[in-house]
């Protein structure tokens, strides 16, 4: 209920997180949001560590501080990220924003060592740690504004497709476990005299450091390109082959600069008996119905097919039966003939699935097989792997 209430006071247009003015606010909206709450918490928590002389929980002040400066990051990352685009970055500037998930995830990092730190000195050096009504009250408030924080920065990251604000959303997450372990430790200092306190510090500054490395992870896979979205592909797919003339897809690949800069090129099949100006517009109709429904710049080449001569499309559907007794995971697509005096040849992409270690053996053992079925039937392939 908060969080509609703060999207709709804030976001205007918030029912249309897809527009890039939209989703920048959105993100603002998170960023801000993020630096009063872990602001907040950390002075909650300097107070209980105090009144305690709890390290755990002055441990667990400073991760909320550290989480405040990544909220920084994060804003500042979604401002540079909206930049739109010059001569130098003619695709926009929206990689910023994976850029500033892996600032996070350093001051994460950094904060996670120094915990470490403090608590190796406290197990060295142990000292009691005094049951406190107010600190437990105030950790108990702690737990709960994190939790919500967790869902806010995983909802608005999920509709916004943000991976620094998933990054946020797993770090509170993070912090409601840590927060609870610190609480657990406060408590049981009124029933023990056992030095808990730094040992649990340890527990915490290495979560948090796992933690940091984890959102690292996290965020250089789409730098280094990453499979896109399955949801996405299937339907840009579905979007496509919707449109009569259009008989088949292939080549589909995603450029991915950052959410919501996404360039998309692929092969739309189109019967070669079609007038070329009929496919050009159904093309044309195409490339706009994604930039309205997914705000995808679509760049699709024209790839006449023939779909009426019998005996391609009966050697075509040879070529598939075989290539499926060669490996269930391959795919064709391109398919042509070529006939000669002596021979005829078969002309064709053959797609090899990533797991495949030897993709030209595959290749030779398609050709053996077209070639054993028929010895007058040559495969001339072009071997490939998958974008998606």
């Amino acid at each position: 209920m908060l969080t509609n209430l703060l999207c709709r006071r804030f976001v205007k247009n918030h029912d249309n997180p897809t527009d890039p003015a939209v989703r920048l606010n959105y993100g603002r909206l998170a960023g801000i949001t993020g630096i009063v709450c872990n602001l907040l918490l950390c002075g909650l928590k300097l107070l209980a560590g105090m009144l305690s002389g709890s390290l755990a929980m002055i441990a667990d002040a400073f991760n909320n501080l550290s989480d405040a400066g990544s909220a920084i990051v994060t804003l500042i990352g979604f401002r540079l990220a909206g930049a739109p685009p010059d001569k130098d970055h003619p695709f926009g500037h929206g990689r910023m924003e994976y850029l500033s998930a892996m600032g996070v995830a350093v001051l994460i990092i950094i904060a996670g060592f120094e915990l470490a730190t403090s608590a190796i000195d406290k197990m060295l050096h142990p000292s009691a740690t005094a049951f406190n009504p107010v600190a437990v009250a105030i950790l108990a408030v702690s737990i709960a504004i994190k939790l919500w924080m967790a869902l806010f920065h995983r909802r608005i990251g999920k509709l916004i497709r943000s991976d620094a604000l998933m990054a946020a959303g797993t770090d509170s997450r993070n912090d409601v476990i840590c927060t609870s372990v610190v609480l657990v430790c406060a408590v049981a200092a009124r029933f023990t005299t056992l030095p808990l306190d730094g040992y649990v510090g340890m527990a915490v500054a290495l979560f948090v450091i796992w933690s940091g490395f984890s959102v690292i992870r996290d965020t250089v896979s789409p730098l280094l390109g990453q499979a896109p979205d399955p949801e996405l592909v299937e339907n840009i797919q579905q979007t496509v082959l919707g449109y009569e003339g259009v008989v088949g897809i292939h080549d589909l690949i995603v450029h991915d600069y950052g959410p919501g800069r996404v360039i998309v090129s692929l092969h739309a099949e189109v019967p070669e008996d079609q007038p070329i100006t009929k496919s050009h517009d159904v093309i044309d109709n195409i490339e706009m119905e994604l930039m309205e429904r997914y705000h995808i710049l679509a760049c699709i080449h024209l790839d006449p097919v023939d779909t009426d001569n019998p005996e391609t499309l009966r050697l075509k559907e040879q070529a598939i039966a075989l290539m499926n007794g060669v490996d269930e995971g391959l795919t064709l697509h391109d398919f042509r003939v070529v006939n000669g005096d002596t021979h005829t040849n078969l002309l064709f992409d053959l797609v090899v699935p990533h797991t495949c270690k030897n993709p030209e053996e595959m290749a030779r053992r398609m050709r053996d097989a077209v070639h054993n079925s028929d010895p007058h039937l040559y495969a001339v392939i072009k071997v490939e792997y998958s974008y998606t």
